[in-house]
Parts: structure tokens; sequence; C-alpha cells
């Protein structure tokens, strides 16, 4: 017998296995199909014509937009009427709430009888003009302690002032100690006060609102030049150096509001408030109005 050939044993209409492809060149940057496929570019249908724009999808959109807008001021509406509806017409305040103020001024009268019976000098912080003063966000105090906080230019909370170093400022603050907190600073930290929280207030209308931001040396020309004050520089030389003008500079200037200092840390909430002198006092407050 004679063996089969090799052809004969292979199944019809299939073809013999061919061999492996040949490498094709490809052209430097150029990307396999299928893998990194760039975008389609839409083009109109016919050169010349622009293309058309979904309207009817635009107009959904805007229309959605514009219905969560009005439905968010609903919400914020309901909230606040229940608010003030738990509050009541009449204000009234709960008897726990008496009992905390009247200890908290009992404590502060406590506190300011000891501090008039102890009989100590106080001195100005050496090398400085200036003293950078801040109020705390701690509540209370007794009638003088809020009359002195006034005297002081600190009636809100979290706001920082510049006041003149001497004994008659140092003693003042040491009496409402627990309310503020005090240092020396830098000529840089009163520039960034000025040019990032400073804002004018005007003398004749001491109540009004207006309050427009000193961080343009064309309107502090225009808002101080006739106390010889042109530019940022020249307003934090006399607030740095207690220069000439600065009782009517400070007469002009809103106290500068700054956030809660508790929350300086970031994530971390202080449980005590910052309160007396501190010694890095520009550490202290770049925290919240940056560099």
């Amino acid at each position: 017998r004679l063996s089969p050939s090799p052809l004969a044993l292979e199944p019809r209409g299939l073809a013999a296995p061919l061999s492996p492809p040949a490498a094709v060149a490809r052209a430097p940057g150029a990307m396999d199909e299928g893998e990194n496929t760039p975008k389609a570019v839409l083009q109109p249908r016919n050169p010349g014509e622009r293309l058309k724009v979904a309207e009817a999808v635009l107009k959904r959109r805007d229309r959605n937009i514009k219905a969560s807008a009005q439905r968010a001021q609903k919400i914020q509406a309901a909230r606040k009427s229940i608010k003030e509806a738990k509050k009541g017409d009449l204000g009234f305040v709960r008897l726990e709430t008496f009992v905390k103020r009247s200890a908290e001024r009992t404590k502060d009268s406590r506190r300011l009888h000891i501090f008039k019976t102890n009989g100590k000098k106080y001195k100005a912080a050496p090398a400085a003009q200036t003293l950078l003063v801040g109020r705390n966000g701690r509540k209370g105090g007794t009638p003088e302690t809020k009359k002195a906080l006034k005297a002081l230019n600190l009636r809100r909370r979290d706001t920082l002032v510049l006041v003149p170093n001497s004994e008659e400022t140092v003693k003042r603050l040491t009496s409402v100690k627990p309310f503020v907190y005090w240092g020396r600073c830098s000529f840089k930290l009163v520039f960034n006060l000025i040019h990032k929280k400073a804002q004018y207030r005007n003398p004749e209308e001491p109540t009004s609102k207006d309050a427009p931001m000193l961080n343009d040396n064309c309107i502090i020309e225009q808002q101080l030049g006739d106390l010889g004050i042109l530019c940022t520089e020249d307003l934090a030389h006399v607030l740095f150096n207690h220069g000439k003008h600065f009782d009517q500079v400070c007469e002009r200037l809103w106290p500068f509001e700054i956030g809660d200092m508790r929350k300086s840390n970031g994530m971390v909430f202080e449980k005590y408030h910052l309160y007396g002198e501190q010694q890095y006092m520009d550490k202290v407050v770049n925290k919240l109005i940056g560099e």
C-alpha cells in the first residue's frame, strides 16, 4: 500500500498555514488602532456650513440649572423661617442662659477686683512703637470690661487693631486679658493687613455700611490724601511707627476682621481661646491672613 500524501489529509476549503506577517513600519508618534484613539473632530456636513447646535439640549440644561437654583433658595428660606419660628416672636431666653451669664459676670468681677488690688506696675513692650491687639471669641464680661474693650475699638469679636505701646495701654490690656491677645508685630504683617483687610470708615457717617477696601493706592490717596498718605507703604509706616497722624488714621479705619483663631490650625479645632501677651504675633496672625 501507498501512504497517503500530507495534502490529502488536510480538510477541504482550508488554505495552508501562512507565515507570520512582517512588521509594519510606523511613523514616529503614530498611535495603534484601538489604543489612545483621538476624539472625533466635529465638521459640518458640507464645506462652508456652520455646525448645528443642539439648542434643545442647551435649553434643557439651562432650565435644569435655573430650577435647581430656585429650589435651593426655597430650601434656604424654609430653613430660615423654621429657625425663626423656634426662637419665637418675643425672643424668649432660657433660664440656663441667665444663670450662665450671671456666673460669667461674677467670675469676671472677681478677676477685676484682684487686678485692682495687686498693685503691680506694668511696662511697655521693648523695641516697639505700636502693639497689635486682637479680640478672641470669648463671650461675657462685666460692663466695666465691655467699656474697656469699647475704648480699645474692639466692639466685635475676632478683630484686630493697632494701639500705641505705652504703660497705660499695657495696663488696660491686662485688665481685659481673658478677652484679648496682643504683641509686637513686623512691618510686613502690618503691610499685609492693610493690603488684605483694611476698610475705610467715614468719620462723618460712622454707622454707614459703605466700607471700601483700601487695597489700591488710588483709593488710599482719595480717602487719606489730606493727611499726606498716598500709598500702602505710607499707611503702613504711620501705623507701625506711630506716626504724626496715627489717631486720625485709626478713626478712619475699621478694625481688621479675621477669622476665629481657634480654627487657624486647619482641621484641628482648638478648645480654648487665645489670650494674653504673645511673643510670636506674626506667626499667630499669618495663619489666618496668609503670608
